[in-house]
């Protein structure tokens, strides 16, 4: 028994003494390992080792910053070291990058930067920077973390600031952001404060800014073009670290990317963007100057227009040609002279058929006229209601519809036609707004807004409600079928085979306008007709005979109430035996006279040449033949014929 107690005890004594070796190499192993001069045993480590032993941080050990305060946090370190252990034997650091994360309690923690937050504004190469707002605030809604800004990407050094994670935030321009925000955030004074700086930090600068301050002038009169990339994210930078289609699908979602690589993980910005410079550009003698860098802000409401900037609750539209790609150089090409020899390039309507092809200029002289006619209007209702208003919540509308003006007038509506229309609009519901709370009764007029034509359409055809167009002998009214009763661009046009050709027949015409025949609904549409038939044509005042006995367009054109255009038979069913045969002659006699005019007309040089041709072409195309006032035809064209025969005549004129 005793001899058996013995052997307990000496198995006791073993165990004993291996578990005190056990941890005694346990706790010396922790701590060796522990040791910055332990880092460097594995040679990948040897590059941030050295910038460690150069850096403010030289006298702070790794396991200080690597591992999370608290034990929890030294047995979790002490368990990633094992797997970098691991890892190490089994190569795997050939195929990529070490890696670590500094939580931001490491560098807070007792005895470290745990008073930064309370230290207010701090000066780091000229710039003001306060710790507080970008660690305790959402900044472009996203979470920072310390080594958001402090990282290791600066080579040869450790834990530095990394400036252009600064810049990425400051001046990427992007949808995340409201325009007015980026404008302050993008601002010089938002970090450069230069009453801020020491005494000691304004030496190291080689011009004492101070009085550039004092008169308020702008940085950008010196410094120009500081700002160098977008900081755009190619897709191609996912496939560095991801492989597998969910995480590549997430490529879109800018909130949940942003919030696992930097708020939970410590990804450096530029290993997904492209890199933002800010710096002072030296002028390259082979580059033309800006012109910007002195005449500042002289096209902003030309940019504001073609980039289609959001104004006032109203949601941006850019111009086509913008989202192409296009620049202010795509239209003006021509050169003119400015002030002496100074030359500069100016768009010309024949700009726009270079690309467009011919007749394109057309359209931009129709954008100019409609839109100077809109500005006009609304200037004269601002006014109207300028007048009546006397409330000071309502006058700041009014501002505002005098502001989408200026913006319109200044930056040219031909910049985007379309915006400028909706501007325009947006102008008159201000104006709406002003009475509204004033409580002042006065309609304001109605007008028809070029949203109402299918977007594709809207973009080039703007104004398309002032056009009306000769067909199948009518007068077609883009105000009345587009305004008035919101037909859609497509019933009559389809660009399936060529853009804009014309699908509408004249039996679709009729399908819809003869459908209930009543006598005044003619002239409506057949208004040259009518006026030849009632004698007001060219005011001669001699109607046709069946027009003074009260015969109407539908006792001739209506058979069995359906809308035709009938023959010489129809005479026959009021007149005599005959009749028929003297309609024919008539129609023989006026298609003789218009002949004889046209073939007189080359030969003709006088200035009312076109007036004359202008009144044969109307008179073959709406008299049907001489048919609706045979003699008022005739007189006109008898007329028409004397003024062509006579040379005298054109050059008296």
């Amino acid at each position: 028994m005793i001899r058996k107690m013995k052997k307990v005890g000496k198995l006791g004594l073993k165990i004993g003494i291996g578990v005190l070796a056990f941890l005694f190499v346990l706790a010396f192993s922790a701590e060796f390992t522990s040791r910055p001069s332990f880092c460097p045993t594995c040679h990948y480590m040897e590059p941030f080792y050295e910038s460690w032993k150069t850096s403010t941080h030289r006298d702070v050990t790794c396991v200080r910053c690597h591992f999370p305060p608290g034990l929890a946090g030294t047995v979790r370190g002490k368990l990633e070291g094992l797997v970098q252990v691991v890892n190490y034997f089994a190569r795997s650091y050939t195929k990529r990058k070490p890696w670590a994360e500094i939580s931001d309690e490491s560098c807070l923690q007792s005895g470290c930067h745990e008073t930064r937050l309370l230290k207010g504004k701090v000066i780091f190469k000229g710039v003001v920077f306060d710790h507080t707002p970008h660690l305790e605030e959402m900044r472009r809604g996203k979470k920072l973390r310390c080594t958001s800004c402090h990282s290791q990407i600066v080579q040869g050094e450790h834990i530095t600031v990394t400036e252009t994670t600064c810049f990425l935030c400051h001046f990427k321009r992007d949808g995340d952001v409201e325009f007015v925000t980026y404008k302050k955030l993008s601002s010089c004074q938002t970090c450069h404060h230069w009453e801020s700086i020491p005494k000691e930090e304004m030496s190291k600068y080689k011009y004492d800014h101070s009085s550039i301050v004092e008169r308020k002038i702008e940085c950008t009169r010196c410094h120009v073009n500081t700002v160098i990339g977008d900081g755009f994210v190619p897709r191609e930078n996912c496939y560095s670290c991801h492989f597998d289609h969910a995480r590549l699908s997430q490529y879109e979602n800018t909130t949940l990317l942003h919030r696992v690589h930097i708020t939970e993980h410590k990804i450096e910005c530029i290993q997904c963007h492209l890199t933002i410079q800010h710096k002072i550009r030296k002028i390259n003698p082979e580059e033309e100057l800006e012109c910007s860098a002195c005449h500042v802000g002289e096209h902003k409401q030309q940019l504001f227009l073609f980039t289609g900037k959001d104004m006032n609750g109203l949601k941006g539209h850019p111009n086509p040609m913008f989202e192409a790609g296009l620049s202010c150089a795509s239209c003006h090409v021509f050169h003119e002279e400015l002030i002496g020899k100074a030359k500069v390039k100016v768009a010309k309507p024949q700009s726009c058929e270079v690309c467009h092809g011919k007749g394109y200029a057309k359209l931009l002289a129709l954008w100019e006229e409609g839109a100077d006619k809109k500005i006009k209007q609304l200037k004269e209702q601002i006014s109207i209601v300028d007048s009546l208003v006397n409330v000071s919540e309502a006058k700041q509308y009014i501002e505002k519809a005098k502001s989408a003006v200026q913006i319109v007038e200044a930056g040219k509506a031909v910049h985007n036609i379309t915006y400028s229309d909706q501007i325009i609009s947006k102008g008159y519901e201000y104006l709406a707004e002003a009475l509204r709370l004033a409580k002042v009764n006065y309609d304001l007029p109605k007008r028809f807004s070029s949203s109402k034509v299918p977007s594709e359409c809207a973009n080039c055809h703007t104004g398309i409600e002032n056009i009306s167009n000769s067909i199948y002998g009518t007068i077609f009214s883009h105000a009345k079928h587009v305004q008035e009763n919101n037909l859609n661009c497509n019933v009559c046009h389809s660009n399936a085979r060529k853009h804009g050709e014309l699908i509408l027949t004249k039996d679709r015409c009729n399908s819809c306008h003869h459908q209930k025949i009543a006598s005044q609904d003619c002239k409506t549409c057949h208004l040259e007709s009518n006026r030849i038939y009632e004698g007001t044509f060219m005011g001669r005042g001699s109607p046709d005979v069946m027009s003074q006995a009260g015969v109407e367009c539908v006792d001739c054109h209506v058979v069995n109430n359906k809308v035709v255009k009938p023959s010489e038979k129809v005479c026959l069913n009021c007149h005599e035996s005959g009749y028929d045969n003297m309609a024919v002659e008539w129609k023989d006699d006026v298609r003789k006279l218009i002949a004889e005019i046209k073939d007189l007309a080359p030969k003709y040089q006088g200035k009312d040449k076109d007036e004359i041709l202008k009144i044969v072409f109307e008179i073959e195309k709406w008299s049907a033949s001489g048919l609706h006032n045979y003699g008022l035809v005739v007189d006109v064209l008898r007329d028409m014929k004397r003024r062509i025969s006579s040379p005298m005549v054109g050059e008296r004129d």
